[in-house]
This record gives structure tokens, C-alpha cells and sequence, in this order.
């Protein structure tokens, strides 16, 4: 049996009522309220009580869409404007799925909350999915290392922390300095992104003078200090600061280095690769042969990889010291098969 409340909770009941069972597409009369009320809480109201109240709540800037008559005593059509779109709402739940070091039962947690946000017809077919295909939990702070991070570009502190390794047994182990003893890494740091389904803190070590980043999911133990991070403008090439788009397209797979000026030929076929990697505001020359010569600024490290990645198709031009890289990679990757 459903408890009675007090009648000073009607408007709340109301609003709860609108925030759960109604939105855009589904929409409420008087009479739907009415029995709502009754079958969730107990209340035996009228109508006037409930258009009442309704208005009362829109007067309070909630975001209540109605429709009603000439004096406004019957309301139609009545529904909570939720703030996000369904889609947008599917989004946020993708990106907790692709978020690493997170337990199935913290992403069920995260997901029921985002589902929240939404009328109850909104539906994230959650239980189709098998969030035991995203193997074992390396770190379970993760949030809490974000969290740090985040305070700490906020306020332009340094962070300290351990990283670690995948071992051969699929353990996690803190990475070691040269006596043995856990290394303790201390950062300035400026940005956090997302690259090929992780999640990557850009930042500076300190005893340096350009970027590096690590993977959030294997950051561990984070403290924020009190000691005051070196501006990023104080970098070399980055006097103006830095934008995320440009700073991943020249770091394909986040592979450290300086950017330089790089060309390449492959097959036309080969854009959407191309533009993955690279971005699509690119120098492109057509050649015969459906192929095509790419001009971008990576960095020679990141290239390397790349280029390897796709040897079969890509051969890079310029500059001669990464010609000879890959050559060398490419040989020594040879050895290993004829032998």
C-alpha cells in the first residue's frame, strides 16, 4: 500500500511525475496526473490543484512545456523539456563504455545515472550489452585520478604519480627507477584527450623542455601539489599555446617529437586512413595511377610508426633521416622472418 504525503509535497510529486513519464514525444493531460499521482503516491487531486501547481513550477523557470485553454483552467499536452537530446544522451554512454579501467558495475552506476536525464522512455539497451567484453579492471581510481588532474589544470599545479606497465603475466607493474625503487613521475599538466580509445594526459616533465603524455588508465596513486606549473607558453613551439586538433594530427598513434614537414605517396583509396590520422585540411597533390603524393607536419617518431603500420601501401618521400628509419625497421623486421 502507497503511503499518503503530505499535500505540501503535491508540487514535487508533480514534478517528479513530468521528469520521469513525459517528455517531447510523449506528452500528458490533466487526467494522466491525476492517476499518476494516485497509483505513485497516493494523492487523490484535482485538476485545478494540478494546473495550478504546474504553473507555479513554470513560474519557477522549470522547463515545463503545457498547452491549455483561453483562462488556462484545463492544461494539455503537458511535458517536461528535458536539457538533453536522446542522442546526445547515447553519446555520453558510448563514451563511459570506451572509458578505460572502469568495473561493469561502475559503468552499470554511470550509465543508470545518465539514463536519469531522460524521461523513462528513453532507453540505452544496456542489458544487450556485454560489458564483460572490455576484460579486467587494470585501475579502479581512475576517477579519482581525473579528478585530481583536473584540479590541478585548473588551479596550474603540478601532479605527482606512479605509472604503470602490463607485464607478461597481464598484471599491472609500477614502473621502477634504476635502484629498483617505484618511480615517482612530477608533471606540469595541460591537457587531457582522447586518441584510439584511451584517454592521455598531455604534459610536461619539468627537467624538459617539450610535451609528453601518459595513458590516465595507467596513472596511479595522483596527488595535485602545491607547487605551481610551468606555463605552457614557456615551451618551445608553443609561445601561442596549443590546439588540441593540430597537436594530435602531428602526433598520429601519440608518438612524442617535434613536428616537421613530412611527404608521403599512397593509393587514393588510402584517404580515409589519410584523414583518420592526419585530419583533412591536408596538402594533396593528385598522381597518376590513382595515387597521390600527402604533405603534412608529424612528428618523425610518430611517422615511423605509421608508415610502418602501413608499409604495404605507403612509402614516405622526405625527409631522408626517416627514409632511412623505416628502412632500417623494415630490414630488421625482414631478418626476423627469413631466418
Amino acid at each position: 500500500m502507497i503511503d499518503m504525503q503530505p499535500k505540501k509535497m503535491i508540487i514535487l510529486d508533480i514534478l517528479h511525475i513530468l521528469k520521469k513519464h513525459s517528455d517531447k514525444d510523449h506528452r500528458l493531460s490533466q487526467h494522466d496526473l491525476q492517476e499518476l499521482l494516485e497509483s505513485e503516491y497516493g494523492m487523490k487531486v484535482d485538476r485545478k490543484t494540478i494546473s495550478r501547481n504546474i504553473i507555479k513550477l513554470v513560474q519557477c523557470k522549470y522547463p515545463i512545456e503545457y498547452g491549455s485553454n483561453s483562462d488556462e483552467s484545463i492544461l494539455t499536452n503537458i511535458y517536461y523539456d528535458h536539457k538533453f537530446l536522446n542522442g546526445e544522451l547515447r553519446l555520453l554512454i558510448d563514451s563511459v563504455l570506451l572509458t578505460d579501467g572502469l568495473s561493469k558495475k561502475d559503468r552499470i552506476s554511470l550509465i543508470r545515472r545518465i539514463e536519469g536525464l531522460s524521461s523513462k522512455y528513453f532507453h540505452s539497451e544496456i542489458s544487450k550489452i556485454d560489458m564483460d567484453i572490455y576484460g579486467r579492471i587494470e585501475n579502479r581510481e581512475i576517477i579519482l585520478t581525473l579528478e585530481e588532474i583536473g584540479s590541478a589544470i585548473a588551479e596550474g599545479t603540478q601532479v605527482t604519480f606512479h605509472y604503470s606497465d602490463c607485464g607478461i603475466d597481464g598484471e599491472s607493474n609500477i614502473r621502477r627507477d634504476s635502484n629498483g625503487k617505484e618511480k615517482q613521475y612530477t608533471v606540469n599538466p595541460y591537457q587531457i584527450i582522447s586518441k584510439n580509445g584511451h584517454s592521455y594526459l598531455i604534459c610536461n616533465l619539468p627537467e624538459y623542455h617539450d610535451l609528453t603524455h601518459f595513458r590516465i588508465d595507467r596513472i596511479k596513486d595522483c596527488r595535485k601539489t602545491d607547487v605551481l606549473s610551468r606555463s605552457l607558453r614557456m615551451l618551445k613551439g608553443f609561445e601561442t599555446g596549443i590546439r588540441l586538433s593540430e597537436y594530435i594530427k602531428s602526433h598520429p598513434n601519440l608518438w612524442s617529437g617535434v613536428p616537421t614537414h613530412i611527404t608521403f605517396q599512397c593509393k587514393q583509396y588510402m584517404m580515409n586512413d589519410v584523414a583518420d590520422s592526419f585530419g583533412t585540411e591536408l596538402n594533396i597533390e593528385e598522381l597518376p595511377d590513382d595515387m597521390m603524393k600527402v604533405h603534412v607536419y608529424a612528428s618523425e617518431s610518430a611517422m615511423l610508426h605509421w608508415a610502418v603500420q602501413f608499409a604495404d601501401a605507403v612509402e614516405v618521400l622526405s625527409p631522408a633521416s626517416l627514409r632511412k628509419q623505416i628502412a632500417e625497421t623494415l630490414r630488421n623486421a625482414l631478418e626476423k622472418y627469413e631466418t
